[in-house]
């Protein structure tokens, strides 16, 4: 029996959503927020669903707070209520399981009774857009029984990252997981130059696969320095019209899209604690049971992430104070499961090796490592961890193109001086060193020899590119055009 308050904001719901979602898809002019590449792709679903009525019919969206899940279904709102004759309703489980103590299956049964027919024998389309599903333990039980019930239905639902860890095998053969990774560099420029109203976006040369063969796919070094400077044409026409200090302020201020509309520092910072905070405070005790204390503990252990490059599990675990190792790995484990952070393993062949040593935490977000910084110090950013940042959004970047890739490996090399990163793809190795205004290619060059790398990549903000020895010096302005 569905308890009448569920009832009645279900009804409500149908009635305010639009006003709801208005904040999400357009600016405070009331114009229409640009869209992320992300979102075509998802509408191509919505599409594909209404011509055919086939599958995928459950979407399963996963990321990190800020990187504009909210808003794509937003947009999705208003670019289809009308395709499905108004039958459309948007739900935040935050709000459901929270601040009313329900859950999805009561919510979707009021909608039910709202609608006058049964899932099971609707006539027209229905668009379920769920947020936050995560805040319901019991939210596949739910899609699953829905999913069952009726073809005309087409659910897409949003979460952290622990979607695709936490998936049944039930939900996994019935879903498809899409995940929405932060701003490519190329994106962000496109989304600032449409916010700012320029006639006309400026859009990536359509080089990103020349440019990922290139850096990881060639035969050696030879071979990549080659089919780089193949590329140098319409890599300097895309930077007659982009500032080149655009790279350093995506790096610090902009690899999310929820700050893209601010200019002022000091505000992004603070939109970009906040959403740290809401991580901590909402999505970790919804992903995994941790007593109040333990939160209390994780924003000075998200900085001291944010401010060592390595340290072991075991000095964590001494610089946090009362607190254990065994909860000490599940706190890192859940803010992976919420996308914060991602770990790099120290590479070695060997399994055992690579537990032994310590791994490396970075920031999905680079921005979210220099908000957390700027809480303390401001001019440490620019001064101090200029060189971790890029390690964050080049380890983004390579997260992006190989962490499902089956076969790869991404490690990082624990030689005192050792390059910040191994790429295994099975069959090569590529060592790879980042840094601003890095000339000296000897820590790859140890990395090569030491695990008998195919070639190694200096990421530098060089004006051309370079081969030296078996190092392909890679300017920053190629890299961030994948």
């Amino acid at each position: 029996m569905v308890s009448p308050l569920i009832k009645h904001y279900i009804a409500q719901q149908r009635v305010e959503q639009a006003k709801i979602l208005r904040l999400a898809a357009y600016d405070l002019e009331g114009n229409p927020l640009p869209k992320r590449y992300f979102y075509h792709r998802i509408d191509e679903y919505v599409h594909h669903f209404l011509h055919t009525g086939r599958e995928p019919r459950w979407i399963m969206i996963s990321g990190l707070r800020g990187v504009g899940k909210t808003t794509v279904l937003a947009q999705l709102f208003f670019e289809h209520r009308k395709n499905f004759k108004d039958r459309v309703l948007y739900l935040s489980m935050d709000e459901i399981a929270g601040k009313l103590n329900s859950n999805l299956f009561e919510a979707l049964e009021a909608y039910e009774d709202l609608l006058g027919e049964s899932y099971a024998s609707l006539l027209d389309n229905v668009l379920l857009l769920i947020d936050e599903v995560h805040f319901d333990p019991k939210w596949q039980i739910a899609l699953k029984s829905l999913y069952d019930k009726s073809r005309r239905v087409l659910i897409i639902c949003t979460g952290s990252s622990a979607l695709a860890m936490h998936r049944s095998a039930d939900t996994a053969r019935r879903s498809l997981l899409e995940k929405i990774l932060p701003l490519k560099f190329t994106e962000y420029i496109t989304l600032s130059d449409t916010l700012m109203g320029k006639p006309r976006a400026r859009r990536a040369p359509q080089i990103e696969e020349s440019l990922a063969q290139a850096l990881f796919y060639s035969k050696n070094a030879d071979d990549a320095y080659s089919l780089l400077k193949a590329l140098e044409p319409r890599v300097r026409s895309y930077w007659e019209e982009v500032d080149s200090r655009a790279i350093a302020r995506y790096i610090k201020l902009y690899s999310l899209p929820a700050v893209l509309q601010y200019s002022n520092e000091t505000e992004i910072y603070k939109i970009l604690n906040d959403i740290v905070d809401r991580v901590v405070e909402r999505d970790l005790p919804a992903l995994k049971s941790f007593s109040t204390v333990i939160l209390a503990k994780v924003p000075h252990l998200l900085f001291l992430l944010a401010t060592s490059h390595t340290k072991s599990i075991h000095a964590l675990a001494r610089d946090v104070r009362h607190i254990d190792e065994k909860t000490l790995i599940a706190i890192l484990r859940t803010l992976e499961s919420a996308q914060l952070v991602f770990r790099v393993y120290p590479y070695s062949t060997s399994a055992p090796k690579r537990v032994r040593k310590p791994s490396k935490y970075l920031f999905l977000a680079s921005s979210m490592r220099a908000a957390i910084i700027n809480l303390v110090d401001s001019r440490a950013v620019d001064f101090q961890y200029r060189g971790i940042l890029l390690e964050d959004s080049v380890g983004m970047y390579l997260h992006l193109y190989f962490s499902d890739a089956i076969g790869c490996t991404i490690g990082y090399d624990t030689s005192r001086g050792g390059a910040d990163f191994i790429l295994d793809s099975g069959s090569k190795k590529i060592a790879i060193e980042v840094g601003w205004n890095k000339n000296d290619i000897g820590q790859v060059l140890r990395s090569m020899q030491k695990y008998k790398a195919n070639y190694g990549l200096l990421l530098t903000n060089t004006p051309l590119v370079a081969l030296r020895q078996e190092v392909v010096i890679v300017p920053l302005s190629y890299f961030y055009l994948l």
